[in-house]
Parts: C-alpha cells; sequence; structure tokens
C-alpha cells in the first residue's frame, strides 16, 4: 500500500474519533424517568468509576471501546431509587448500597433500611443480600437492630441451616449477646442442638455460641454432641466443635465425652481431623485417661508412627511427655527392628528425629544401631541426625 494512502486513513480515523457522537452509559444517566440504567460492570473502587464509549468509524467499519472518566457518588441519591430489595441480590449493587449505608446520612440510611426491611428475611438467605443485612445490624441504631430482631428471631432455624443465613444468624448472636434477645434465640436454637451440630451451616451456629458463653453453658452443648461424636470427628467443623466443648467445660461435666473419645481413640488417631482431638486430650485430659492413651500409643507404635495423621500423634506423645519417652525408648532397645523400620518409612522417620531430639545424651548413646540398616533416602536423614546428636 502507498505511504500516502495509509496517512489518508489515519487522518480519517483521527478525524472520525473527534467529530462523532459520543454515545455513553452510566451509572447516573437514565434514559426516561421511569427507566434507569445501570452498568453492572462498575464496581466499588477508590479510583473513579468508568463508562464505554462507543465510536463509530466510517473508515475501518467497526465500533472501537475506550474509556471516558464518569466518575460516580456514592452520595447520590438517585441511586436508591428502584427495587433496592433485588439490587441488594446483585453482587456490585449490594457493595454499593453497603457503601450507601456505612458513608450515608443518617436519612440516607433510614430510607435505605425502610425499603430493605420488609424483605429482610430474603436477603439474610441470599449470597449477597446477607452482607448488606449484616452491615444494617453493624452500623445501624438501635430501633433499626430491634426491628430486625423481631423479623429474624422466629426465622433462627431457617437461617441457622442455610448457607449464607448462618453468617446473619451468628451476627444476631454476637450483637444480642447478655440481652434477654440472646436468650430468646438461644431457646430456640437448643432445641434442635443434636440436628444443627451435625449440620455443615448449623454447626457454625453452634461454635458461635459455644465461643460466646464458653463455661456457663455448656451442659446443652454436651448433650447436644453425645452419642454423634465419632461423626463429628470426621469432620473439620464438628472436630472444632469437639475441641471448643474440652476446652471450656470442666472434666466433672465431661466424663461422659470422654467415655465416648475413649471407646474410639484408635480411629481418631488416624483420623484427619480426630487426631487433633486426641492432641487435646494428651494435654489438658485427666491422668487417668492419659495413660490410657500413651499405653495404646506404646502399644500401636509401629502403626502410629507410620500414618500420616497417626505420627502426629505420637510426635505430640513425646514431646510432652517424659514417661512415653523412655517407654519408647524400651520399646526400641528390646527390638531394633522397628528402629529401623520406622527410621525408613516416609512419615516414621520424622518421628524418630523428633524422638532422639527429645532424648538425654544418656539415653540417646543407649541406641546401638547399625549404619547399613538406614537404606533409604529417609533413613539416612535419620542417621545424620543421629550423628550430629552425638557429637
Amino acid at each position: 500500500m502507498d505511504p500516502e494512502d495509509d496517512q489518508d486513513i489515519i487522518d480519517s480515523i483521527v478525524n472520525a474519533l473527534e467529530s462523532d457522537e459520543e454515545r455513553s452509559f452510566s451509572p447516573s444517566q437514565t434514559r426516561s424517568d421511569s427507566n434507569r440504567t445501570y452498568s453492572p460492570q462498575i464496581k466499588r473502587l477508590t479510583q473513579p468509576q468508568y463508562s464505554i464509549k462507543k465510536i463509530q468509524s466510517p473508515i475501518i467499519g467497526f465500533k472501537l471501546d475506550c474509556w471516558t472518566i464518569q466518575p460516580f457518588s456514592l452520595d447520590d441519591d438517585s441511586y436508591l431509587d428502584g427495587d433496592l430489595i433485588l439490587k441488594c441480590k446483585d453482587q456490585t449493587n449490594s457493595r454499593k448500597i453497603q457503601g450507601l449505608f456505612e458513608k450515608g446520612s443518617d436519612e440516607q440510611r433510614e430510607f435505605i433500611f425502610q425499603k430493605l426491611l420488609p424483605g429482610i428475611v430474603t436477603l439474610a438467605n441470599d449470597i449477597f443480600g446477607n452482607y448488606v443485612v449484616q452491615r444494617i445490624l453493624e452500623q445501624g441504631n438501635q430501633q433499626q437492630r430491634e426491628l430486625i430482631f423481631e423479623h429474624l428471631s422466629q426465622q433462627i432455624l431457617v437461617l441457622s441451616y442455610n448457607t449464607y443465613g448462618c453468617r446473619v444468624a451468628q451476627k444476631l448472636l454476637e450483637i444480642s449477646y447478655n440481652t434477654q434477645k440472646f436468650d430468646q434465640i438461644f431457646k430456640l436454637i437448643s432445641m434442635q442442638v443434636r440436628n444443627l451440630v451435625i449440620d455443615t451451616n448449623g454447626n457454625h451456629v453452634i461454635q458461635k455460641i459455644a465461643e460466646l458463653v464458653k463455661s456457663q453453658r455448656s451442659d446443652w452443648l454436651i448433650d447436644g454432641v453425645l452419642g454423634q461424636i465419632q461423626k463429628l470427628s470426621n469432620d473439620s467443623h464438628g472436630c472444632r466443635l469437639i475441641q471448643q466443648i474440652l476446652e471450656v467445660s470442666s472434666a466433672s461435666q465431661l466424663n461422659d465425652i470422654y467415655m465416648e473419645l475413649l471407646s474410639i481413640q484408635e480411629e481418631l488417631c488416624l483420623s484427619q481431623y480426630g487426631n487433633y482431638i486426641i492432641q487435646i486430650l494428651l494435654q489438658r485430659g485427666p491422668t487417668d485417661l492419659i495413660y490410657k492413651i500413651q499405653n495404646a500409643i506404646i502399644k500401636n507404635l509401629e502403626k502410629l508412627s507410620c500414618d500420616k495423621f497417626g505420627s502426629n500423634v505420637v510426635d505430640k506423645s513425646v514431646n510432652i511427655s517424659v514417661y512415653m519417652r523412655k517407654q519408647i525408648l524400651k520399646v526400641f532397645m528390646h527390638n531394633m527392628n522397628i528402629f529401623y523400620r520406622l527410621s525408613n518409612n516416609c512419615y516414621g522417620n520424622y518421628v524418630i528425629q523428633n524422638f532422639c531430639k527429645q532424648l538425654e545424651y544418656n539415653q540417646l548413646i543407649k541406641l546401638s544401631y547399625d549404619s547399613s540398616q538406614f537404606n533409604t533416602q529417609f533413613g539416612q536423614h535419620v542417621y545424620q541426625a543421629l550423628q550430629k546428636l552425638k557429637n
């Protein structure tokens, strides 16, 4: 193509860009008094918002997209027109309404609140609307909180079982704690505690109550988990709930819990989540319970040490108990083949290294080992660690 033709095309495009009428859409513009157009792409940022300007070029025959600054004000009352309940169910609009409620005037806050109150239950269970409800509970005035409580308190069980509603339920519990409103919610929830503790969403609500009341009211929670500990122990949230119970309850309250845990201790040691419960029992449990668990660990030392989760339990017992270090040393002195098998295992070698580090020097030299038995890369790690400890 001739260079002069190239320049003509460039000049034509520049002229088109400069002369064509701009057609832009922004959150604050309307097509008519009754039909406002909002851009779903606009996100609340600290930087100015932008809108797309479509420009038709007569030369190249298609539309070019370019950006022009179109600032959006959170204080723009026109944004509050229309169905606010529906807007709260959209991610971008939910964020904007939260920002308006947070930074707006008292009049704007009250206007938003009155528009949302009829649909507050629906919003509390919505993926984006629940954040708006939480924001109002956090930053609304006392009267607004009380009105929300009146609408949601009787729906607390529905909220507790819902993926998004359980977040609002937890916020209600936080805000109403140490008031009669909390007692009212607590009474409703405690009636369903056995079902809630094993529900993915309800479990979070129970944990929130346990966190708030601590040891003041733990009997209801213990009654809720008894007979279900095996199922709860194999779930991350259920495991955390049991840990909370063990941390906040007195020994006299936990007798039945201890009995049930002891009956499945071997399974718990090998469980992804249950092993943490055993570790807590080794630290906080009564002496007779700890002794029973320790003996079970020694009896199943090789099996536990060669397991990804069981090895954590063995490590914990070695770290906190002189008795366990002495007993395990006796096992190895009696049968060094166990020592070698653990040393050459991908998990067991860490147990051996940790065990040796915890021994006193006069105990360590009692281990008479053959260097040729460390015949894997894991065994070599153990051998090198032993050499360092002895030198």
